[in-house]
């Protein structure tokens, strides 16, 4: 795997060379003082990955990553102190598929971080970034108006773009509540919402105990904490991670599925891993209404393609 490193700290881009070095299928094709030196260093070298820092002189890294994604469509992840900041959040809608928080220096020497941070960048360098915009209103004859009391959403890698797009379509009098688990660090949930809100007509912010599904009302799992439904309302569970996710979709979804049945649709995005497919087919076996996103327009095949083996 070809990787670009745009940071303007010499320090951390020294770093970062050293440990793709030390593993066999990384290969640093070049690096980059600020974005737009990075812009033009993905056009003459057009690497697999970009590691891309946020705060830059000249151009920061949301600019670099909208041109990059606008020009070159090339996976860009944001590694960055800052990645509870708006601009990254916005660089997250611009195309960029994953935001990881830089670790203390000492930290680099940690095999448990290393690993979980080179698995990431493999995992978006594979990703499908020439995305086709989808059909609008596809399932919209076959779901009768009445029929359903709300809406669950899951989605991880390249879902802030996805959430974007889905969310932006729906009307401000949308007639259910919706309830999202989105996979992201803690500290970025409160920018993740706001952010989210400023993208749609309805409205987005984070899900609190008792929360209940309210039409044009989009309800966030925090970071660090699963959201549940119980008894037609939702509450924030702390227990332990499930498919090494806080907060999880299958949480969710199969705590919805229990207490809505045949009323709920679940719609599960773009996202490494398999968190909700195994929710979406409880969904399904309740006889509620599934909705999966197709291999064309996910940035990240995973999570969909484990509903679709399971039948969801």
């Amino acid at each position: 795997m070809n990787v670009l490193i745009v940071d303007d700290s010499a320090v951390i881009r020294s770093i970062l060379r050293a440990v793709f070095e030390e593993t066999p299928d990384f290969t640093v094709v070049g690096e980059a003082s600020n974005g737009q030196k990075g812009v033009e260093q993905v056009e003459l070298l057009h690497p697999d990955v970009v590691v891309m820092d946020m705060n830059m002189p000249i151009m920061n890294g949301l600019e670099a990553t909208r041109e990059i994604m606008g020009k070159f469509r090339v996976p860009v992840c944001i590694f960055s102190n800052e990645v509870d900041s708006d601009l990254t959040v916005q660089a997250l809608g611009a195309g960029a598929l994953d935001a990881i928080r830089k670790p203390e220096l000492d930290q680099f020497n940690d095999p448990a971080f290393l690993a979980l941070f080179l698995d990431r960048l493999r995992g978006i360098s594979r990703a499908n970034t020439n995305i086709r915009t989808s059909k609008k209103g596809g399932c919209r004859d076959r779901v009768a108006p009445g029929m359903f009391r709300g809406v669950v959403v899951g989605a991880s890698t390249g879902g802030p773009a996805a959430l974007k797009e889905f969310l932006g379509q729906l009307p401000a009098n949308f007639p259910l509540g919706i309830a999202l688990v989105q996979h992201m660090e803690e500290k970025f949930d409160q920018s993740f919402a706001q952010w989210l809100d400023s993208q749609t007509s309805l409205h987005v912010r984070l899900a609190r105990d008792g929360d209940t599904f309210q039409p044009g009302q989009v309800l966030v799992a925090p970071g660090g904490k699963h959201l549940v439904c119980r008894e037609g309302a939702l509450f924030l569970d702390d227990g332990p991670k499930v498919g090494n996710q806080k907060p999880a979709v299958d949480r969710l979804f199969e705590t919805a599925a229990t207490t809505f049945r045949q009323s709920l649709v679940a719609v599960l995005l773009t996202g490494m891993g398999a968190d909700g497919a195994t929710g979406a087919v409880q969904v399904k076996n309740l006889g509620g209404y599934t909705v999966i996103q197709d291999e064309a327009t996910s940035a990240v095949f995973g999570m969909p393609k484990a509903a679709i083996e399971l039948g969801a």
